[in-house]
């Protein structure tokens, strides 16, 4: 997240809103945005019905409850227009979202 932090007036320069989405508490996003040093994006909580959101994008791993780690481009219609997993061991590579949303943002 510090690599999209970095980058964040380009991510805003191509119309994109950085949203972390997870079936954690509010509690655990303050304590995971502060191990960070804090995120300037919401952190939204996909609590109640646990994972309905993650459902809908096929991330949530139902017989382990929890969310599996993944990143979602969505257009201004709500047409997913970029997903992919993200492994445990993998990392996100910042730049190459960004290059996935100004896609999105210019097409």
């Amino acid at each position: 997240m510090p690599g999209i932090e970095a980058l964040k007036s380009e991510f805003q320069a191509c119309n994109t809103q950085v949203l972390g989405v997870s079936v954690d508490s509010r509690f655990s996003h303050d304590n995971w945005a502060k191990s960070l040093g804090g995120v300037s994006f919401p952190l939204l909580q996909d609590f109640h019905p646990k994972g309905d959101v993650a459902k809908k994008y096929g991330a949530y791993l139902e017989d382990k409850g929890i969310t599996d780690r993944a990143t979602v481009i969505i257009d201004k219609q709500g047409v997913v227009r970029y997903s992919v997993a993200v492994t445990p061991a993998g990392e996100r590579n910042p730049k190459e979202l960004l290059a996935e949303c100004q896609k999105v943002d210019k097409a």
